[in-house]
């Protein structure tokens, strides 16, 4: 930065004037003699300039709106949106209320679109809240032939078929083989038809 007279301090490229070779003849002539010149400048092909242009271009872009970004640039941003006019603590309310704003949006997508999609998982998660409704709860260190030993015996009148859900998901779920639709149809019939009373 330099201070010019009737402008204050500006940023100056000297490029052009400490090394004008570089700007006038490109990179290759600023090269010293017997330096290879990289690819992208050393070839002349009309689609590999346009693609080192749109580079060049995007670079450009970052440089001036995300490392050049200033006050002005800020208050001309502002001035656009139309809160040029907005104290600081009025900008700070309007960002906390679009950071909560958008927050409560990102959490409504995050729950419609949590739920498991593997089909198989879906049935396990419905076995599960059956068991939970009728107060047996999946605890977080069960895996599921402990969650299913443990349902069974709170569960002695269906406590049979529990074990061999849990058995029959565990072996579609952590088995060699891949299980077919008909399998997973099989289990979800299952767990349709286990009717558990409470204890």
């Amino acid at each position: 930065e330099v201070w010019l007279a009737g402008h204050g301090w500006q940023r100056i490229d000297p490029t052009a004037a400490s090394a004008p070779r570089r700007i006038d003849g490109g990179l290759a002539a600023a090269l010293p003699e017997g330096e290879p010149v990289p690819f992208m400048v050393a070839t002349d092909l009309a689609w590999l300039r346009a693609l080192r242009d749109r580079w060049e271009f995007l670079g450009n872009a970052w440089n001036q709106w995300v490392l050049g970004y200033d006050q002005r640039r800020q208050q001309s941003l502002l001035r656009q949106l139309g809160l040029d006019t907005v104290d600081w603590r009025q900008l700070g309310a309007l960002l906390l209320a679009a950071s909560g704003v958008l927050f409560g949006a990102l959490l409504a997508w995050a729950h419609a679109h949590g739920r498991a999609t593997d089909p198989l998982q879906r049935q396990w998660q419905r076995f599960e809240k059956k068991l939970a409704r009728r107060g047996t709860p999946r605890l977080p260190s069960e895996g599921p032939a402990d969650y299913a030993r443990r349902a069974a015996q709170a569960h002695p009148a269906v406590g049979a078929e529990i074990m061999a859900i849990g058995e029959r998901y565990a072996a579609l779920r952590y088995g060699k083989t891949a299980h077919g639709r008909g399998e997973l149809t099989a289990l979800t019939t299952r767990i349709n038809r286990l009717r558990i009373q409470c204890p």
